[in-house]
């Protein structure tokens, strides 16, 4: 009677360790699980170097893909660049004047165009002459009795065709003492046209800021 007894509590015994190791075992796959997710999140991380050689491919393959876009991509870019260039030599030329007593005189006038007449198509020189823009600014530094120079000047590409671009610019206009004390400062902004003209790039239209420069004019 007293095996039995014995027997029951090995037998209880060996329940509760089978119990307990597949209790623990069935706690096991959660914790594999978690660790696999976690080794999957951080796989980006452990492996970035080879999704990095992977990601080199595309654009090694876009590179060869775009290399007979390329020369025009190259090209328009030189080109746009030298545009700008362009029209910042003419905005200076423009907008850079030296006041004096005699600035609206014929000879002063006559000379003002000469200087003008490089940064131009011949069409719009003629139109510029005919209708006296060439003589605004000379106006502006009459009117007032100061100096002009163009500062914080900045372009913006509004539009690239076939030798035509289009840009879009915006200054501040600074009008000076003798001395060169900024006694004025205004904002300017219009858009150029330019032309490809045998490799040069003129103007051939300013859509100048007529009304700020005609307050200081009248």
């Amino acid at each position: 009677m007293r095996i039995i007894p014995s027997l029951l509590s090995a037998t209880f015994l060996s329940l509760v360790i089978i119990t307990g190791c597949t209790s623990s075992a069935s706690k096991t796959p959660p914790e594999s699980t978690i660790r696999v997710s976690e080794a999957t999140a951080a796989a980006p991380e452990s492996t970035t170097p080879a999704p990095g050689n992977t990601a080199i491919a595309p654009e090694s393959t876009a590179d060869a893909s775009d290399s007979t876009a390329s020369p025009n991509e190259n090209t328009d870019a030189a080109e746009d660049n030298e545009a700008v260039q362009a029209a910042e030599r003419y905005i200076h030329a423009e907008y850079q004047i030296k006041a004096s007593e005699d600035i609206l005189s014929e000879e002063s006038v006559r000379k003002r165009n000469e200087e003008m007449k490089p940064f131009l198509t011949d069409y719009f020189y003629q139109k510029a002459v005919d209708n006296r823009y060439t003589l605004l600014p000379l106006q502006v530094a009459h009117k007032q009795n100061l100096s002009l120079i163009p500062a914080n000047l900045q372009f913006n590409l509004e539009e690239h065709k076939k030798d035509t671009v289009e840009l879009k610019y915006t200054l501040d206009l600074l009008l000076l003492d003798q001395q060169g004390k900024e006694m004025k400062r205004i904002p300017l902004e219009g858009i150029l046209t330019l032309f490809n003209v045998n490799g040069q790039w003129l103007v051939q239209g300013d859509r100048f800021d007529a009304p700020a420069l005609e307050k200081l004019i009248v």
